[in-house]
């Protein structure tokens, strides 16, 4: 797999983390209790953190010159 197409399928990967992290507050808002509820709640958060993290690194790393906002 190419560079390229790892970046993509990771960004894709996260992405889904990220809709599956917004389904795991549900049981929190409708009042649900369990141990399961809060152990996947905070699996969310540590994977919603490391998911910042890389982000946040892709964003620094990115070349200076190729802002496409800059026509």
């Amino acid at each position: 797999m190419s560079k390229s197409g790892e970046r993509r399928l990771w960004v894709a990967l996260e992405d889904l983390f990220i809709l599956l992290s917004i389904f795991a507050l549900w049981p929190v808002i409708l009042g649900w209790e369990g141990w399961v509820w809060e152990v996947l709640k905070y699996l969310a958060v540590a994977g919603l953190v490391w998911i910042f993290v890389r982000r946040a690194r892709r964003y620094q790393r990115r070349p200076k010159g190729n802002d496409s906002g800059s026509n």
